[in-house]
């Protein structure tokens, strides 16, 4: 079966590019903070359909996580500087696909380190048995 271009994706699941430029200024509104929301508009209908399909996952990301702020705070909680107000307004000045990596990225860290951790006190457990 071939692949379908991301063209064909927007029409698929948006009916057409109007509707995911509004979906993706819907989910990032935090993305064009010193600009109207028209002109964000203008600007996006410029940008390629992928990048655009991109936004919209990225933009949901966000909103499963709880939005930027929950972002921010995870994050720094992650790090070991939930008390950093300062880190936190760092973060904040983040754009939203970046602070979606940057947990992503955490998180499997953090998964990462906890399994060899899990694994040593169950070998030492099995030590004390024997």
């Amino acid at each position: 079966m071939p692949k379908t271009t991301p063209l064909q994706h927007v029409k698929k699941l948006f009916g057409s590019k109007d509707q995911l430029v509004a979906r993706v200024a819907e989910l990032l509104p935090s993305a064009f903070a010193g600009e109207s929301a028209e002109d964000f508009k203008k600007r996006l209908k410029y940008v390629a359909n992928s990048k655009l399909l991109r936004l919209v996952e990225i933009g949901e990301q966000a909103k499963k996580l709880g939005g930027v702020q929950a972002i921010v705070d995870k994050i720094a909680e992650l790090k070991g500087q939930a008390k950093d107000k300062d880190f936190k307004a760092a973060l904040a000045k983040f754009s939203v696909p970046s602070l979606v990596d940057l947990h992503q990225s955490l998180t499997r860290k953090s998964k990462k380190t906890e399994k060899p951790v899990e694994a040593k006190k169950t070998e030492k457990k099995a030590a004390k048995k024997a």
